[in-house]
């Protein structure tokens, strides 16, 4: 049986999803275990009763654990918050498992993040191991893919990725032509002219240079990997369910985006390992696409119905 390896679980105001993954971490019973908790924003009320809850919650630890706790006492927000929890786990680990208070794991998914934490160690081809893989179903024999798209809804990784992460990207700022830089980039092939799909990740990189106050930290580490063509290992079955999709939620405010109805299943280990490593063309131009760019493409799709209307009188 494999040991659990590190995971540094990140916290902030929701009890109630912070409780359901806590107790599959209790379960896996990691020998090492570091939480950060973001204190509740100035003034904020019902941030400072949920702050409470929380920090009680990740306390009751009652099995054999080494526990690290990082809790803030100014609020970093969604930004600042997970990459300060990165430095700090990063200062004592060399590899580890990343849970956020809102992704469920399978209890599968940490034998799978140890098998391959220790198989791609030294493989500088490999940014990160993800959990979620947006519903895809493989249909090889293999435990995973690769993706030149990495996903965070629960992951690992190493510190060797970790530290070369500029959030800054400062190097894009410089960048003379950005289109045709994403298009060297993303295409799958000569013949691949998404320009939809290159614009998208350029509003992306645009927004993170040009924001005094920003409110992700992810797209700089794709940002990375497609730079430095590195991929993430995609799991042949969905490992971790986000359960944060709701009004209340930053980022994913929508439920009715198809990446909150997935389900999360087992995986077999020890695992049946890829033999070459290459992109996963399918899933990313059949589910990568299509879940990140799922509210243009809605839009997009009521426009020509609209249209259509206005067009046959209806």
């Amino acid at each position: 049986m494999s040991v659990t390896p590190p995971i540094l679980f990140i916290t902030f105001n929701r009890p109630h999803t912070t409780q359901k993954v806590f107790e599959a971490v209790r379960q896996a019973r990691p020998r090492k275990l570091y939480v950060s908790n973001d204190a509740p924003r100035k003034g904020n009320v019902e941030d400072e009763a949920k702050s409470v809850a929380v920090r009680s919650i990740v306390q009751q630890v009652d099995w054999l654990c080494e526990v690290k706790y990082l809790f803030h006492d100014e609020n970093l927000g969604c930004s600042l918050g997970p990459r300060a929890a990165f430095d700090w786990f990063f200062s004592f680990e060399e590899e580890g498992i990343i849970l956020e208070d809102d992704c469920l794991p399978d209890q599968s998914f940490f034998p799978y993040c140890a098998e391959l934490l220790e198989r791609y160690r030294n493989d500088s081809r490999i940014i990160s191991i993800s959990g979620c893989n947006l519903g895809y179903r493989l249909s090889s024999k293999d435990s995973y893919s690769f993706s030149k798209f990495m996903n965070m809804w629960g992951w690992a990784t190493w510190k060797r990725s970790a530290m070369k992460i500029d959030y800054t990207l400062t190097e894009w700022k410089t960048e003379r032509k950005p289109v045709f830089s994403l298009y060297q980039r993303l295409s799958q092939n000569a013949f691949d002219f998404d320009i939809g799909w290159f614009k998208y990740w350029k509003h992306k990189f645009d927004l993170t240079v040009s924001k005094k106050i920003i409110t992700w930290w992810d797209w700089q580490w794709i940002y990375h990997q497609t730079r430095d063509k590195q991929y993430s290992i995609v799991p042949s079955v969905n490992l971790v369910k986000n359960l944060g999709f709701g009004e209340n939620a930053t980022h994913t405010k929508d439920e009715h985006n198809p990446a909150a109805q997935i389900e999360i299943f087992c995986i077999s280990v020890p695992l049946t390992h890829p033999l070459k490593v290459r992109n996963d063309v399918s899933y990313e131009e059949t589910y990568v696409k299509w879940v990140w760019c799922y509210h243009k493409r809605v839009r997009v799709s009521r426009l020509i119905v609209n249209r259509l209307k206005r067009a046959l009188n209806l």
